[in-house]
């Protein structure tokens, strides 16, 4: 008797699985990436007490897994995780990650260690029915109109919101939404804090415009972030709030806005350009200054070659005009949400195009880096080949920063760091060379070949108030290098 009810309760767990398989269509996409690096440079210093010859050689490793959840064509569900990037030998991939560290080897072997999965996305899409409205609720990516660079400069992370997006009508659509950073007042972050200011919200909205061979995208935004939002600290405590003189305990208002657009000329001229400014200003007043700045960025991609694709780009940031003292407290730089994961120019100083890396700690994204203007071109997709194809960039860049923004006193210069942050003094020429040849149409194996000579100006930042001025009067150089070797499962 028990094993014909023990067959039964099989059975209907058989019935019952695949029930839920007829239901919903499961699929899991991603891509698997490991890379062997060798660095030499990044950090423009040649050595010194603080860094140490800057020379290393890494393999380093990132997996991620998304998993979509269908249920028809009008809605879905979307989980997406990683692991990494980590050094082998290191942290997640290092000997017995995979369980808590101890000397008792069987005690510990079946705990979990520091393998951790990382949350990238979880949300519900969906359509209303009957309509042509979409909806996307929970932790996403949001990104803000970009032509080109990759991605928006201003906006564009994981973060949880709610986006919905509808035609108008044939040539026209709107995309709008809300997005909620940054709350502090809740049992879920790394500190509870109570009170009023805890919290930080965005709102956009995006109105793509077609017409023949040309888009052009508007946009907005608007964010109000209290004086304890940032685990009980002021949202100008992040490096794209920040300005000259504000305080950690600053709550602030932005206002963002622009536009993309794209078009066709002459059939194989393809041209692309986005114009983007932010200003915030400051709770507490006019007396910490607040920030405010614009990016401009144009492309000419010529499509008539078969073999390559050429590229001309220009791109011109507004930077830095002063500090605390000469200029107020204001700050020249655009501000910017969070961490723009994806714009750059390059792929070696700007940001790892296709590194897993990041140039310097704070370097290799937009809110390190703006205060620039660069003139490059590249030689995209030449091939030759079937199944190899390569990248060829060369850029110009020179800074926009006023070289008084380094001399604050007190020594808090603000997210300006050597090696990532550019005055008018410096400047940097940069080439590249990448390599990708397709084993199987889902594996790829890339080659990585960068050079930076970067012109620093080590008078200026050696009599600086940063907090590496002696290393830089002491050790400074010029030349930084990349050899990279990476293998890419997509699936």
């Amino acid at each position: 008797m028990k094993r014909l009810i023990t067959a039964g309760l099989a059975l209907m767990l058989v019935f019952l699985m695949s029930g839920v398989a007829l239901a919903v269509d499961v699929k899991a996409k991603g891509y698997w990436w490991m890379e062997a690096v060798s660095r030499n440079n990044w950090d423009f210093l040649g050595g010194g007490a603080a860094t140490g010859e800057d020379s290393t050689f890494s393999i380093e490793q990132k997996l991620r897994t998304a998993f979509y959840f269908t249920a028809n064509e009008n809605l879905r569900a979307v989980l997406d995780t990683q692991i990494g990037t980590n050094n082998w030998g290191n942290g997640l991939y290092g000997i017995g990650a995979g369980r808590s560290a101890g000397t008792n080897a069987a005690a510990t072997a079946n705990s979990a260690g520091n393998s951790n999965i990382m949350l990238r996305k979880a949300y519900i899409e969906y359509k209303l029915p009957n309509t042509m409205v979409n909806l996307s609720v929970g932790f996403q990516t949001v990104t803000l109109p970009a032509a080109f660079g990759g991605g928006s400069a201003i906006f564009d992370d994981q973060v949880a919101a709610a986006v919905v997006s509808a035609p108008i009508t044939d040539n026209i659509s709107i995309t709008a939404g809300y997005a909620r950073p940054f709350d502090a007042n809740t049992a879920g972050a790394t500190q509870t804090v109570t009170g009023s200011g805890t919290s930080s919200d965005v709102l956009f909205a995006a109105v793509p415009v077609k017409f023949g061979n040309y888009s052009i995208t508007p946009f907005a935004a608007y964010a109000n972030a209290g004086y304890q939002s940032v685990n009980g600290n002021g949202a100008t405590s992040l490096g794209g709030y920040a300005g000259p003189n504000s305080s950690n305990t600053d709550g602030l208002r932005g206002y963002w806005g622009g536009a993309a657009f794209t078009g066709t000329v002459a059939d194989n001229f393809k041209i692309m350009s986005d114009f983007n400014y932010g200003k915030v200003t400051y709770n507490t007043g006019s007396t910490n200054g607040g920030r405010s700045g614009f990016l401009f960025d144009a492309a000419v991609d010529y499509t008539g070659l078969s073999m390559m694709t050429p590229e001309l780009f220009f791109t011109y940031s507004s930077g830095e005009n002063g500090n605390s003292t000469t200029n107020a407290g204001k700050s020249g730089r655009m501000p910017v949400i969070a961490l723009p994961q994806n714009w750059a120019i390059g792929s070696f100083f700007f940001g790892e195009r296709y590194e897993l890396a990041g140039f310097v700690p704070s370097g290799g994204y937009t809110r390190a880096t703006l205060g620039y203007w660069a003139l490059g071109m590249s030689l995209k997709d030449i091939t030759f080949t079937e199944k190899l194809s390569h990248t060829f960039n060369l850029l110009y860049a020179k800074g926009t920063n006023s070289k008084d923004y380094l001399y604050e006193s007190g020594g808090n210069v603000r997210n300006a760091n050597y090696g990532g942050f550019l005055t008018e003094k410096d400047s940097l020429w940069e080439v590249d060379f990448n390599s990708r040849y397709k084993i199987y149409d889902e594996l790829t194996a890339y080659l990585y070949l960068g050079y930076v000579h970067a012109m620093y100006d080590k008078d200026t930042w050696g009599a600086s108030s940063v907090s590496n001025a002696a290393d830089i009067r002491n050790h400074a150089a010029s030349d930084a290098y990349k050899i990279g070797l990476g293998l890419n499962y997509f699936f």
